[in-house]
């Protein structure tokens, strides 16, 4: 194991806060392999970047030498976290939350270490607790701790309801923490609150408190709002190796910085001494390596050399026959080339598409049949109208 030094400067990275530094400190002064636990509902089947913050966080506590409890929130998927709710949260059945759950462990352990790792799913103790065995749950914490939590004063202040069960997620949550008796627990920073809950009821049955870390959420492609699905700004780490390349490729350069520092162990001062473009092009090669391999990462980045550096068409742009006139923006839509009309609207107005190389700023543009040539749409994607 490092000394106590290099692992806080690793452990330090990126994060937000640690609850409290001073007990971290005693722990890894005791030399002992630290059991790192991180829960995660699977109320959705894919990964993206923003989720992998935590993961990475947990691969660098396995790098050095402690045990992740990966903990698959099955039965608190049923719930649904009302962190960041202003209203209530439709419930998964359970054989949907079974299917995200096995395919969010395989996406995990793209980056976790298997050998480390020590995968628990909540449903195994709640399944068949009694009302009695909750009960002594439930007489830790009283509903005035529980309406501090910003999420529940804002909907009580609003008359928006709360049911009876969101109340109860975080002391659900929290003792989770109690059944795998956890050194460390982390989380973005929209859920201080649930761990903190976890480190009072682990003090009240007898256990060491955890020491909290949290970290940022990370932002998307717009490096504005937190990367998520719907807001269509994310990089899924099943995504083709050729959009998550052209995707980190299309990023700011401070959200690139951002990314190094959340995302890889790269030394930031080496980072910034480097020219943007080639910072940004190593960043997507990592990521692509990450989840696929060295020959893709190579392959990816040697396409967008000869594409964007020397000017060249993609050899692999998908063919659409035009076989009647088409307004531009339903084309885009239609072929699912862009989420929504509005963003179609939006891409073509900044001039984000070209034909044979001359901007289409009209949404209306009509593509007749017969047309042919190359369309780039945005920064990274190509069509060919054949």
């Amino acid at each position: 194991m490092k000394s106590v030094d290099d692992q806080l400067k690793l452990i330090r990275r990126g994060a937000v806060e640690i609850i409290p530094e001073k007990e971290l400190i005693e722990r890894l002064k005791e030399g002992r392999i630290l059991r790192i636990k991180a829960g995660f509902d699977p109320t959705a089947p894919d990964i993206h970047l923003g989720h992998t913050v935590l993961l990475y966080k947990l691969r660098q506590f396995q790098d050095l030498g402690h045990k992740v409890i990966f903990l698959i929130g099955d039965f608190t998927a049923r719930i649904g976290d009302p962190t960041g709710r202003n209203e209530l949260r439709k419930p998964l059945s359970k054989d949907k939350i079974e299917e995200n759950a096995r395919t969010y462990t395989e996406q995990a352990f793209k980056i976790l270490d298997p050998n480390k790792t020590e995968v628990v799913f909540n449903s195994s103790w709640y399944e068949g607790m009694s009302l009695s065995d909750f009960s002594k749950i439930a007489i830790n914490y009283t509903v005035a701790r529980l309406l501090e939590r910003d999420d529940f004063s804002k909907r009580f202040s609003s008359g928006l309801p709360i049911t009876i069960l969101e109340l109860l997620y975080p002391l659900i949550q929290g003792y989770d923490s109690v059944m795998v008796e956890a050194d460390v627990e982390i989380g973005g920073t929209d859920q201080k609150f649930n761990l903190l809950v976890g480190r009072a009821l682990q003090e009240a049955f007898g256990q060491r408190p955890q020491v909290i870390l949290t970290m940022p959420l990370l932002e998307g492609l717009d490096g504005v709002n937190k990367m998520s699905k719907s807001l269509g700004n994310y990089v899924g780490i099943t995504e083709s190796p050729k959009e998550i390349f052209g995707k980190i490729m299309s990023i700011s350069d401070d959200l690139m910085y951002r990314y190094y520092e959340l995302l890889t162990d790269y030394d930031l001062n080496e980072v910034r001494q480097m020219h943007p473009k080639e910072a940004k092009m190593l960043l997507a090669r990592e990521m692509v390596a990450r989840f696929y391999s060295e020959e893709e990462a190579e392959k990816e980045k040697e396409s967008f050399e000869r594409v964007f550096s020397k000017g060249q068409n993609p050899d692999d742009a998908p063919k659409i026959k035009l076989n009647e006139s088409v307004k531009l923006i339903d084309f885009l839509v239609g072929n699912k080339l862009v989420p929504s009309k509005n963003e179609a609207r939006r891409l073509i107005q900044q001039g984000g598409v070209q034909l044979n190389g001359e901007r289409i700023s009209d949404p209306f543009f009509t593509l007749e049949p017969g047309l042919k040539g190359i369309m780039r749409i945005g920064k990274k994607r190509f069509v060919e109208l054949d």
